[in-house]
């Protein structure tokens, strides 16, 4: 068990359940972490969770990329929660303050957004798996007034341009982009523009 009972962990997890990845995904990550507690953190096992978000500016025009150093791609702000952290939002806004600098976020939606599962290489040690949480957070102002900040972990940060498609629907163009981001952003992005339709409205 972990060291709060009822952790927010599960409770956040138990609100994945309407995350765009599907309520089967999320009861996986339910079942994992109620199996494997210690799978919280980075020494719980090569296959672990993690916490990361897709930051999007005011008017949900662009969104934050960082380039990883370790990874040598352009994805959104993420990592491992710290010992002693038991909630992925909090891990998640950590990240996103430590490296690219902002901090005055609205979460989009009931709970966590997206939950994505992906093997590393041998770049990343002892890691093998990480089941990611992914949370949509929603900047205060546009982007051309919300300078990102670069870190040590992410030497390069950027707004990308995430515009409408032409219509009505709430499709979006991940034709911005930069060479090199990380290969499962187009599928996210997709996913998530009706998730942010559905609670933006």
């Amino acid at each position: 068990m972990l060291a709060e009972g009822p952790a927010p962990a599960l409770t956040e997890l138990e609100a994945a359940s309407g995350a765009a990845s599907g309520p089967d995904v999320a009861a996986d990550y339910r079942a994992l972490l109620l199996r494997s507690p210690g799978a919280l953190y980075r020494d719980g096992g090569p296959r672990h969770l993690t916490a990361s978000a897709v930051v999007i500016d005011a008017p949900a025009e662009h969104i934050a990329l960082l380039w990883h150093r370790k990874g040598r791609f352009w994805v959104q702000p993420g990592g491992h929660l710290e010992r002693g952290e038991t909630s992925f939002e909090r891990a998640a806004r950590r990240e996103v303050a430590e490296e690219i600098g902002l901090i005055s976020l609205e979460r989009v939606g009931p709970g966590p957004a997206v939950l994505h599962r992906h093997q590393l290489d041998a770049a990343f040690g002892a890691c093998s798996e990480h089941w990611d949480v992914q949370y949509l957070l929603r900047a205060d102002g546009p982007a051309s007034a919300l300078p990102l900040r670069a870190s040590e972990e992410s030497p390069e940060v950027l707004w990308v341009p995430w515009p409408r498609r032409r219509g009505a629907g709430p499709e979006r163009s991940t034709d911005a982009l930069p060479e090199g981001t990380v290969a499962d952003m187009p599928g996210k992005l997709d996913a998530l523009a009706p998730y942010l339709a559905r609670y933006s409205s």
